[in-house]
């Protein structure tokens, strides 16, 4: 009888030491799955960041384009304008020649009206991406912590109903991670990444032709380019062409100024482009520019400009903070704790139908507080699959303009793991 009682204590023991073993090992791996799924959550919403700010980069560039090619339209319009009367001298051809111009100049008009539908278009593109990431976001990321919440939950539910996550995490960086940038001075961050993406056709569409000997001769001058002006306020663009004339004049070389073609186009009305000189164009051929300018220089569909809501202006949008930005190696990342009531666990200390009783009571589990927690943390970072950029070669700092951000499950600090041992109202040595 002494031999089958501790025979029974023991396959008791065994029995409820395992009950308790698989209890924790189901509630530690909810809880990573728990913290990995708002990692994953965490990652995909600075990747659809990244995403959009490309997208709103790309558009960005597209509303140039647009802005480039109608006021290189109109140049081409008006020096058709120019040089068609003239062709009636050259014998045979001069007529159709004129027609061609005519044509020409006509086309432009109608090819301009084109590139004011597609300003259009590209800058609802802008404001849909921008609104995008506010409606993920939310005024400082309280629908994206909602919603990160929300897959936190249904995740611990689908791994154990019975299980809890903790409303506020041990750790969290997340809302601060992000911001968004609103002002001038901060979106000229992506300003002047766009203004560096423009390609050669916007930067500098310039030629010079022509022969100058000892102050004499003819020498045509082409100048134009497209500008974000201020670096956030919107596009404007400029072409011109003139026909300077270097002769002496009074014991000094003179040249004289004969504007043939211009043309202007902007993505919104009342840009300030003063200090601007489309490269070149303004100091060149100033004549030129100046009609460029008027009403007759700007280019059909662009005076006044497109209607559109923000006339392809940088928009607020979503990167790093400031703090980290200036970190070398970004990242965030998130403890939580999960838990779960001992009358909800299947041990003798629980739900169990197997009570001890009498001596075997001493055998019997107690969850501190009532319940068992667990507890894990996961790491949102930044790192190219391919490793450096293969453009320059280089360690590629985390932001929100390239999609690579990855999570990872991470060791939980001492610290954590004292708050949640507090929490549950037992610190252990």
């Amino acid at each position: 009888m002494v031999l089958l009682l501790a025979v029974a204590a023991t396959v008791f023991y065994l029995f409820n030491s395992g009950q308790l073993v698989q209890e924790k090992i189901r509630l530690t791996n909810t809880a990573d799955a728990v913290v990995y799924s708002a990692g994953a959550f965490e990652a995909r919403v600075l990747n659809y960041d990244a995403y959009t700010n490309r997208a709103i980069v790309a558009n960005s560039i597209a509303v140039g384009q647009a802005v480039g090619l109608a006021s290189w339209a109109k140049y081409m319009g008006t020096s058709a304008d120019t040089i068609g009367p003239y062709l009636y001298l050259i014998p045979y051809a001069g007529p159709a020649l004129s027609a061609a111009m005519a044509a020409m100049s006509r086309s432009g008009d109608a090819f301009t009206i084109a590139l004011a539908g597609a300003v259009f278009m590209h800058d609802g593109a802008i404001q849909s991406l921008m609104s995008s990431q506010l409606a993920v976001h939310g005024p400082g990321n309280s629908i994206a912590l909602v919603n990160r919440q929300r897959v936190m939950d249904e995740v611990a539910r689908l791994n154990d109903p019975d299980v809890t996550v903790d409303l506020v995490p041990l750790r969290d960086d997340f809302a601060g991670f992000t911001r968004r940038y609103t002002s001038e001075a901060d979106r000229r961050r992506m300003g002047r990444l766009v203004h560096d993406s423009r390609d050669t056709f916007l930067r500098s569409r310039n030629w010079s032709f022509g022969l100058v000997v000892l102050c004499n001769g003819v020498e045509l001058r082409k100048r134009g380019s497209t500008e974000l002006i201020d670096l956030v306020d919107g596009w404007k663009s400029m072409d011109t062409l003139s026909a300077h004339h270097h002769r002496v004049r009074r014991w000094r070389c003179r040249r004289n100024e004969v504007p043939i073609g211009f043309g202007s186009a902007p993505s919104k009305n009342g840009l300030d482009d003063s200090g601007i000189s489309y490269a070149g164009s303004r100091p060149t051929n100033p004549r030129a520019s100046w009609r460029a300018d008027s009403s007759e220089g700007i280019a059909n569909g662009f005076n006044p400009a497109p209607p559109n809501i923000g006339g392809g202006a940088i928009p607020p949008f979503h990167e790093l903070s400031e703090s980290a930005l200036r970190a070398d190696d970004p990242r965030t990342s998130l403890t939580v704790r999960v838990t779960k009531n001992a009358a909800e666990q299947r041990y003798s200390g629980g739900s169990s139908t197997v009570q001890p009783q009498g001596r075997l009571e001493l055998y019997q589990g107690a969850a501190a507080g009532g319940r068992s927690a667990a507890i894990a943390r996961a790491e949102v970072y930044f790192e190219r699959p391919d490793g450096n950029n293969r453009l320059h070669n280089k360690h590629e700092l985390g932001s929100l303009f390239n999609p690579y951000w990855q999570v990872r499950l991470a060791p939980v600090g001492a610290g954590e793991r004292l708050a949640a041992q507090l929490l549950q109202g037992r610190a252990l040595p």
